[in-house]
């Protein structure tokens, strides 16, 4: 029997992980050992990002009742990403992961691990804690019992300590379900803004230049949020905190800050069931939501047809749908530039 191969595009703690796993099985053929010793002795940082897995996965073994490591398993779990063009990679990225929220929560805790006390952060500051990429949507549970849903091109950073429970939406978008907790607000900064709620679901889009956010039930409070050392921010953008009630949507730019009620909430919401709806939207607007969720491209190269207007409801994954529905609807044409950009033009 041959070895499964491991990927050679993997980091050391990935492919740690993804070995760690392997060799914990009750029967391991003599191909997938050799195999593991060869990566192993490959590399000094091979062999130590190992030991850090095995040692993680002890952790796990020992652990009956700690709700720390429960919110880990629970999210390793769960990354179960939705297209198999990933496969082992998306796996062993998963299982990493977890491993490396223990190795945080072992930091901390030290020797007093199973001690119920409150934990600093069991992530990296600054860095992807949870991410998707084109195509996929991963839900996941935090530490605290919280749910996030994390759409297509989402990277989420995560610090909870014993005061506050905070998220930062990198990029991309999440929907979130916050557990009450009263003694600590839950917080989701993106785009320059601060969403501060205890317990409720809302929605949060960061794009490159704009961040909206979607309150389905609850209350929370939209601030500003400054950098320490940065300048003042312009007078027509540095506005009170705003309050939103479920059903309204706070849209915010550089330029400006828009309040308003959302009554197509439930067709924004629709990415959670894979889908996406438009209503008389234009043409180039529709184009831009598709291709977030697809490395193909559709690119509308004539710009009279920009405002052509579609209607419909599409899965996010179905471009091919799509494209017959604006072809059949209007007098456009699709053009293959390779395999991953779709042209728009006008049909002859």
């Amino acid at each position: 029997m041959r070895a499964r191969p491991v990927p050679a595009d993997l980091s050391p703690a990935e492919a740690a992980a993804h070995w760690a796993a392997r060799m914990d099985a009750d029967v391991v053929p003599d191909e997938d050992r050799r195999a593991f010793e060869a990566w192993r002795d490959r590399a000094a940082e091979n062999a130590a990002a190992y030991e850090r897995a095995v040692a993680a996965m002890r952790v796990f073994d020992d652990a009956h009742d700690d709700q720390h490591l429960d919110a880990l398993r629970r999210a390793a779990l769960r990354y179960q990403p939705e297209r198999s063009l990933f496969g082992v990679k998306s796996i062993a990225a998963g299982i990493a992961l977890a491993l490396v929220g223990i190795a945080a929560l072992i930091a901390y805790r030290g020797p007093n691990l199973f001690r119920q006390v409150p934990v600093a952060s069991l992530y990296e500051k600054g860095a992807a804690d949870y991410a998707t990429r084109r195509g996929e949507k991963l839900d996941v549970t935090l530490p605290d019992g919280s749910a996030v849903t994390l759409n297509t091109d989402t990277d989420l950073d995560v610090a909870f300590d014993g005061r506050h429970r905070t998220v930062e939406v990198l990029r991309g978008q999440a929907f979130f379900n916050v557990a009450k907790d009263p003694l600590r607000p839950f917080i989701v900064v993106a785009g320059g803004k601060q969403i501060v709620a205890v317990g409720t679901a809302f929605d949060v889009r960061l794009d490159k230049e704009r961040v909206e956010v979607l309150l389905v039930e609850g209350r929370v409070v939209v601030e500003n949020v400054w950098q320490a050392g940065s300048a003042a921010p312009p007078a027509q953008t540095a506005q009170a905190s705003i309050h939103l009630s479920p059903g309204e949507t706070l849209v915010a730019t550089d330029q400006e800050v828009v309040h308003r009620a959302a009554p197509e909430a439930q067709r924004l919401l629709k990415w959670r069931d894979g889908l996406i709806e438009f209503d008389d939207t234009s043409l180039a607007e529709a184009v831009e939501e598709f291709n977030r969720y697809s490395t193909q491209t559709i690119r509308i190269e004539d710009s009279k047809l920009a405002e052509l207007r579609i209607s419909g409801v599409f899965r996010t994954n179905s471009q091919r749908k799509f494209l017959e529905a604006v072809t059949s609807l209007h007098p456009v044409a699709v053009e293959y530039r390779g395999p991953e950009v779709f042209a728009l033009v006008a049909r002859p």
